[in-house]
């Protein structure tokens, strides 16, 4: 089970970078088989660990001493909100291949690489931000997301699309610094950056570590008061 969730995890990676330097006619070609890949190691990961029976399964990857830096959980709720991400990860990349063509009227090109590519980075880091057992670790991917959904705002190359970029890429890092406000509170709290730590909460602590991570996620959905950014990610392909 451990191999099929760092596997479901590694493949969106290792295909960005597959795509990046293939040929650029085989770049769709490249990124749904990259996409559906992830989508069959998930729905794997998924079977096996219904089939164990367990209620969770933690695997640490990066430790210092005791302090887990960056680790995966697979539970139910990691497992139910990753097939939602990845499976719909494959289907925008499918959408793509037949959105971004010659024949499209408004913006009359083939995708390249770099769409493809960072289409599959964006896939790898929401995977790894939803099967992150530590804050450190969804630090990390909520990040990388982040820079993500900045190139693909920008993908045009417009002014427009550059200037929305830039705004989605501000208003969403304002949303990390909760997280960033979370990891610190918990690990000066607990001495770990564990998830489960959380439980182990108290008083103020508790508001704080909840409460950044809550500032976070209102960010990156465009929740009140930090919406302005997502009317102007429409300058992004459709697909997206």
């Amino acid at each position: 089970m451990e191999n099929l969730a760092l596997t479901t995890l590694l493949l969106p990676f290792i295909g960005a970078l597959v795509v990046s330097f293939s040929p650029q006619r085989r770049a769709a070609e490249w990124g749904v088989l990259f996409a559906a890949l992830t989508t069959l190691c998930m729905l794997s990961l998924i079977s096996a660990f219904y089939q164990a029976d367990k209620v969770a399964v933690t695997l640490t990857l990066v430790n210092v001493g005791d302090v887990a830096l960056f680790g995966l959980v697979i539970d139910r709720v990691s497992t139910l909100i990753l097939f939602v991400v990845v499976f719909l990860g494959l289907l925008v990349t499918i959408y793509s291949t037949g959105y971004l063509t010659d024949k499209n009227r408004e913006h009359p090109h083939n995708g390249t690489n770099r769409y493809y590519a960072f289409l599959l980075l964006f896939i790898g880091a929401m995977a790894g931000l939803v099967l992150s057992s530590t804050l450190l670790g969804q630090l990390l991917f909520f990040e990388i997301t982040g820079g993500c959904s900045w190139a693909l705002i920008s993908y045009y190359q417009s002014d427009k699309a550059q200037r929305s970029a830039l705004k989605a890429l501000l208003i969403t890092h304002i949303g990390s610094l909760g997280l960033y406000l979370a990891a610190a509170t918990l690990f000066l709290q607990t001495g770990t950056f564990a998830l489960s730590a959380m439980s182990e909460l108290h008083g103020d602590a508790r508001y704080l570590v909840y409460g950044g991570i809550l500032f976070a996620a209102w960010g990156k959905s465009a929740q009140l008061p930090m919406q302005a950014w997502l009317p102007d990610a429409m300058e992004a392909p459709t697909p997206i």
